[in-house]
C-alpha cells in the first residue's frame, strides 16, 4: 500500500507491495501444518484424559493446554508470514526449537521421526531466511540503532 502526497506522489512504500514469494507461502503452510498437528496432539491427549488412560489428570490437562497454545502461536506465525509481516526472528527461533525435538525423538527409539523433525527445522529456516522472503517482509531494512 502506498501513501500519496498531492505534490510528491508516492511517499512511502511498504514491504507488502508486489507479489508474495512462494517461499513465504511454503513457510506459512509448514507452520500451519505444525499447528494442525499440535491441535491433533492436544485432542488425542484430551481423549486419553477422558478415557482415563493417564496417571495424572492435571498433567494431562497441562500438556493439552500447552499443545493448543503452541498451535495458536504457530497459526499466528503462519498468518503473519502470509501477510508479509516481519516475523522472521520469531519464525527462525521456533524452527530451531525442532532441532532438540529431533534429537530426543531419535533417542526415544524413533529415528525416522527425529530425522523428519531435523528436516523440518532446516526447511523452515531456509524458507524464512531466503532472499525473497526477507525482501518481502522487509527484514534487515530498518536503520541500525543510533544511526
Amino acid at each position: 500500500m502506498n501513501e500519496t502526497d498531492a505534490d510528491m506522489g508516492a511517499v512511502t512504500e511498504t514491504p507488502a507491495d508486489g507479489d508474495r514469494p512462494w517461499t513465504l507461502t511454503a513457510a506459512a503452510g509448514l507452520f500451519w501444518l505444525l499447528a494442525t498437528g499440535l491441535v491433533a496432539a492436544g485432542g488425542w491427549g484430551l481423549v486419553q484424559l477422558v478415557t482415563g488412560h493417564v496417571d495424572t489428570p492435571s498433567g494431562a490437562v497441562g500438556i493439552v493446554l500447552i499443545a493448543w497454545l503452541a498451535a495458536l502461536y504457530y497459526w499466528h506465525i503462519g498468518r503473519s508470514l502470509l501477510r508479509s509481516r516481519d516475523i522472521v526472528a520469531q519464525a527462525v527461533f521456533q524452527a530451531l526449537l525442532w532441532l532438540p525435538v529431533g534429537y530426543y525423538l531419535r533417542e526415544a527409539a524413533h529415528p525416522m521421526l527425529g530425522v523428519a523433525a531435523w528436516a523440518l527445522a532446516v526447511a523452515l529456516v531456509a524458507l524464512v531466511l531466503s532472499g525473497p522472503s526477507r525482501r518481502a517482509v522487509g527484514f534487515g531494512d530498518k536503520p541500525r540503532f543510533g544511526a
